[in-house]
């Protein structure tokens, strides 16, 4: 072997190696940002939902002052619906805990005016205290310490987001653009065409998903109406938030309403649950949202709908984002292929 040769294979053992170090840190920096996977993909998530804004802010502002305006008029609208509705819920659950007789008499006068036979009231009389000591004694001083950690890494996964959010909308275009500039000369344009169809997918995706969450909202508007549902502004508003998160998240509004309705008349809890999982979970989740973000995404409505469900029932809220991110990737892998050919 000549010295030439000995170069070379030197030099290809220092590449490998490099290679090795690069692939190790990144996965290093990956396992220390686990935590904050779900912060980091839900700023991705804004970062999208709010770069139509920016682009009309951008040509009347610098990038920085429409960046921050964008991520500020997506996120305060969001955060002052979501912590709103966090503190009615927990007030309302103090409130049921305070007044626990008063909530056991008035389920008891339900229940026998639904007809139940007296016998069968007063077995679910017996059981109350039974039920309410156990939650005492097994949940709620569990779940107190559960409930305040998984609030305390939500509020740092929000916060987290929102710096994403604005950083990607305010760099992320820059950061692209220099790191295919690693490529070698002849590779670089094939590859800035597929980062871009990647781009455009991504963006009908997370926002062709924002404005049927807009729709799902205001169509719960006139719904509450009917059933005469107080705070009907703040259920439309979270029906909105729930609906960000497909397929698994309405019915954490429907239940409880349904269940206050309830407590007063029975049958119109039932009529508000049969005509709400049908137009506002249903028809939405199974037809809407599927064709809708596959219009604007040009990903399959099968694959959406599979990625949301699946992704959610692998990964949970880290997988309703992930999985359709991983899908859209996957189609614009085919459409920049089926294009260029």
């Amino acid at each position: 072997m000549g010295m030439s040769e000995k170069k070379l294979v030197i030099a290809d053992k220092w590449l490998l190696l490099l290679v090795v170090c690069i692939i190790s840190l990144l996965a290093l920096i990956f396992y220390f940002m686990t935590p904050l996977l779900d912060g980091i993909l839900m700023g991705i998530v804004f970062a999208y939902v709010a770069k139509p804004l920016m682009r009309r802010l951008e040509k009347k502002l610098n990038r920085f002052f429409s960046s921050l305006l964008s991520t500020l008029i997506i996120l305060i609208p969001v955060s002052i619906l979501m912590f709103y509705g966090i503190f009615q819920g927990v007030t309302q659950a103090i409130n049921l805990i305070t007044h626990q007789s008063e909530f056991q008499a008035q389920l008891i006068q339900v229940l026998r005016t639904a007809g139940l036979r007296e016998e069968y009231v007063q077995q679910i009389h017996n059981i109350f205290p039974q039920i309410s000591s156990f939650i005492s004694k097994n949940i709620l001083q569990v779940s107190a310490i559960n409930l305040t950690i998984k609030f305390i890494t939500f509020i740092m996964n929000f916060l987290i987001s929102s710096i994403v959010c604005f950083y990607i909308l305010l760099d992320g275009e820059k950061f692209i653009s220099r790191s295919i500039k690693i490529l070698p000369e002849e590779y670089r344009d094939g590859f800035s065409k597929f980062v871009e169809e990647i781009d455009n997918v991504l963006l009908g995706l997370w926002f062709g998903n924002f404005a049927v969450a807009v729709m799902i909202g205001i169509a719960s508007i006139p719904f509450f109406l009917a059933f005469q549902i107080p705070y009907t502004a703040l259920l439309s508003g979270l029906i909105f938030l729930a609906a960000l998160i497909p397929v698994f998240a309405e019915w954490m509004v429907l239940l409880p309403v349904a269940f206050y309705l309830a407590l007063n008349n029975p049958i119109s809890a039932v009529w508000f649950l049969i005509l709400g999982f049908i137009f506002l979970y249903i028809l939405p989740e199974i037809v809407l949202r599927p064709y809708f973000v596959g219009y604007t995404s040009k990903v399959h409505p099968l694959l959406i709908l599979l990625s949301f469900i699946g992704g959610g029932l692998v990964g949970g809220v880290t997988g309703f984002f992930l999985a359709p991110m991983l899908s859209a990737i996957g189609t614009a892998l085919y459409n920049y292929y089926t294009t260029e050919k």
